[in-house]
């Protein structure tokens, strides 16, 4: 499979969990205060993945010649820029009376990109030649 659908299939999943959320919040279904909480924080953990995958699908479409150093420092670039413009948006929030700043949401992003740093680690492949890492293996 090549590194760009990979990518792009996780971005796709925590695009997903950002919309199932989303759906979810909309019910205003009376919830316990735990799950109150993760229904709270989850979209910034969701974004934070979403984020880094969808940009680094793009850069693995982009790169042919790709091998896991230099798609581990682009995932970096990407993960930087995902937390960086969630946080920058979360002290957007700071200025607006409607909207609403949650330091809780802070934790959420780093957390995600965590979390995102091991899925990273789970589907990149470390030992492949080139090829194998743009899927030009013969097995698409």
């Amino acid at each position: 499979m090549k590194l760009s659908t990979r990518y792009g299939l996780v971005g796709i999943g925590a695009l997903a969990l950002l919309s199932g959320i989303d759906w979810l919040r909309e019910r205003q279904m009376r919830l316990e205060p735990v799950s109150e909480y993760l229904m709270g924080v989850t979209p910034n953990f969701a974004a934070a993945i979403a984020i880094s995958f969808v940009l680094m699908s793009i850069w693995a479409d982009q790169t042919r010649n790709a091998n896991f150093a230099a798609a581990r420092y682009w995932f970096f670039v990407c993960a930087t820029v995902s937390a960086l413009g969630l946080f920058g948006w979360e002290l957007f929030q700071r200025t607006s009376e409607r909207l609403v700043f949650d330091a809780h949401d802070i934790l959420a992003t780093l957390v995600g990109t965590g979390t995102a740093t091991v899925i990273f680690y789970m589907v990149t492949p470390r030992n492949a030649n080139n090829n194998e890492l743009n899927g030009q293996n013969g097995a698409v």
